[in-house]
């Protein structure tokens, strides 16, 4: 469970995340990103877009929690889109910089959290009501599942394993509220285990082994399962 006392570990986990990411998206030149990346259909501008857009999106929940003015984080999905396309068209510089100011203002929004919260949970586009406290490790998932979508030469162990084990439990929620999520026991060697459904498919190893899987459907080394796996309702 997130809450007030695992904030600041929390921010801690994101902005080490953070500036891993950063660090790969400012070496890339315009060239580099207009090549294709693992989410269908997206460049890497889009990506990079789509995560200074969700930043700003998470402040608008955050300031809704905190003040209990309610502000949406996008009205639709269309929208999201059309916003993200248009932003992709920004120069690299230009695209580094708008992520670096999404980053901060999320940041700040972030710790605001410290004074307490008006509104306990907040609607998402594709997780439904979430908790308040959830939303750094949700956005450290992000982080670090679009770092891997990059498509560059980070790899997922290079994440830490605090993030990497909030973002398990983030899929895990995403696939809990998902109807088309598959029965799953998803056992880590590291000591923890989740259930989805009937827990009917057993799924095991290291906490970098996992988390590819649940993420983006990737069979790294180390992943253990007898039969085929079931596929896994897209993110």
């Amino acid at each position: 469970m997130k809450d007030l006392r695992s904030l600041t570990s929390d921010l801690n986990v994101l902005q080490r995340e953070t500036g891993m990411a950063m660090a790969t998206i400012a070496s890339l030149t315009d060239d580099e990103l207009a090549r294709p990346t693992h989410c269908e259909g997206w460049t890497r501008a889009h990506l990079i877009a789509h995560l200074a857009l969700d930043a700003d999106a998470m402040t608008n929940l955050v300031t809704w929690a905190v003040t209990g003015q309610e502000t949406l984080a996008y009205a639709s999905r269309e929208e999201r889109d059309t916003d993200i396309e248009a932003t992709a068209t920004l120069s690299a510089p230009e695209l580094v910089t708008t992520l670096e100011q999404a980053d901060g203002r999320l940041l700040a929004a972030f710790r605001s959290l410290r004074n307490g919260v008006q509104v306990e949970t907040v609607p998402t586009l594709f997780s439904g009501d979430v908790a308040v406290f959830s939303l750094p490790a949700r956005r450290t998932t992000e982080v670090v599942v679009h770092h891997d979508d990059l498509d560059t030469t980070w790899e997922w162990h290079e994440a830490d394993p605090d993030a990497t084990l909030d973002a398990i439990e983030v899929c895990v929620h995403r696939l809990r509220t998902h109807p088309d999520s598959p029965g799953l026991r998803i056992v880590a060697r590291e000591g923890e285990e989740w259930t989805v459904g009937d827990g009917s498919f057993r799924v095991e190893g290291y906490y970098e082994a996992l988390l590819p899987f649940l993420a983006r459907q990737q069979v790294e080394d180390g992943l253990r399962y007898d039969g085929e796996l079931p596929a896994l309702p897209a993110w």
